[in-house]
């Protein structure tokens, strides 16, 4: 098959950044959620205004089997209704304000527009399959497969999915067996073998909270062929410890943060040169 050109370079545009000293990738947590309104368009487009290489956001089902952009079961946090995700409409949802904090007006967004925003901007997006129990993190993981099975092939590269329930990942991972998919492991993970269960799913990466990380885990994880996205890291001193530990990705609510200390970390402008040259 001949792979259109813009498909073809929009594919290696990723295949560079993962690959070619974009160590760390930046992604930037439900977006530039420091300065503007969490998993909204608009920070979404801040994060990639302020150098992100990926955004993460989280995805939902409504009550009629729409998939929504919003991080908590319930709307109270982040928007200025009230109630349930899984219990309110598409309609019902798209009509809250999504900019509680800070204050600026925002709707709640779909994937469908996330992943448009992520393509003009020439950015990743990790999709977190979110759910209040196995049965609702499987059913949201059932209606993304049809949006990501529709994806094209320069899309699909951008595309990383990932879940604390593993089982989720599995479901959806055995529909598409092309798919990225990140395990995601938080602090209850604490002494357990993280390396091995991603690797059961066939994920690329592990996702570990960053009480978790450890050079000796970084190590055992790419001895294994896994990358190592950690979440969610706003210090700069943890972001430096981070980058030189040999992390692949880092989480941040500021993602200029990861940009500038990758920049220091990795930059060869003014060193000295070799053998003392002038």
């Amino acid at each position: 098959m001949v792979v259109p050109r813009d498909v073809a370079e929009e594919q290696a545009q990723v295949e560079r950044k993962i690959e070619m000293g974009r160590r760390p990738l930046c992604f930037a947590h439900r977006g530039a959620r420091a300065y503007a309104p969490e998993n909204t368009l608009l920070a979404f487009a801040v994060a990639f205004d302020l150098g992100a290489d990926a955004i993460e956001c989280d995805v939902q089902a409504s009550r009629d089997g729409r998939l929504v952009i919003i991080h908590d079961a319930l709307v109270d946090r982040t928007t200025d209704g009230s109630g349930e995700v899984a219990r309110m409409t598409f309609a019902e949802l798209r009509a809250l304000d999504a900019g509680a904090f800070p204050r600026i007006p925002q709707r709640i967004p779909t994937p469908e527009e996330t992943l448009a925003l992520a393509r003009e901007r020439g950015g990743m997006v990790n999709l977190e399959v979110k759910g209040e129990s196995a049965a609702e993190c499987a059913e949201t993981a059932r209606l993304c497969v049809p949006l990501l099975r529709d994806l094209n092939e320069a899309l699909r590269t951008r595309v990383l999915v990932s879940s604390f329930d593993h089982a989720a990942l599995a479901e959806i991972k055995g529909r598409l067996p092309w798919l990225r998919i990140g395990a995601l492991f938080g602090k209850e993970w604490q002494g357990r073998d993280v390396v091995g269960p991603a690797r059961k799913l066939g994920a690329e990466a592990i996702h570990p909270a960053a009480q978790l990380v450890t050079p000796e885990l970084i190590q055992r994880a790419h001895a294994a062929g896994l990358r190592v996205n950690i979440w969610t890291v706003n210090n700069p001193r943890a972001i430096a410890r981070f980058i030189a530990w040999g992390a692949d990705g880092i989480f941040s609510d500021y993602p200029e943060r990861v940009v500038i200390a990758r920049e220091v970390a990795t930059s060869d402008v003014g060193r000295p040169l070799a053998g003392g040259e002038r």
